[in-house]
């Protein structure tokens, strides 16, 4: 699989805010504690910062969304797919990439219901 099919499949799984702000949580104490791990040479910090990570990404699609997470299909892309869903959000393009690949995140289809319901 293509990291482009990939991508599709990611932001289809990720359509709820809250599932995004806990892969964004889980994105920022996973790049955190890699560095604290590195500055202090300390293993330990890595493993459980990437086992709080993993576990909060996880259990938000369990808890949240309702799916099943993209873990197994491939983790280096789904690693990529976090840092790049971050960073879309980040810088305002995370809507406009929803809209490019014809998804609707939740935000966006309760706004067009509610918009088309007053009409």
């Amino acid at each position: 699989m293509q990291f482009s099919e990939f991508w599709r499949l990611y932001l289809d799984a990720h359509r709820k805010p809250a599932t995004r702000l806990c892969h964004y949580l889980a994105t920022t104490i996973g790049i955190v504690t890699s560095i604290v791990s590195a500055l202090f040479d300390e293993l330990l910090v890595l493993a459980g910062g990437m086992s709080c990570a993993i576990a909060l990404a996880i259990g938000s699609h369990r808890l949240i969304e309702g799916n099943k997470p993209l873990i197994a299909i491939n983790p280096f892309y789904g690693a990529l797919a976090d840092v790049r869903m971050c960073w879309l959000a980040l810088t305002g393009g995370l809507q406009r990439e929803y809209l490019r690949l014809g998804l609707v995140s939740v935000p966006q289809a309760t706004n067009s219901l509610a918009k088309q319901t007053t009409v």
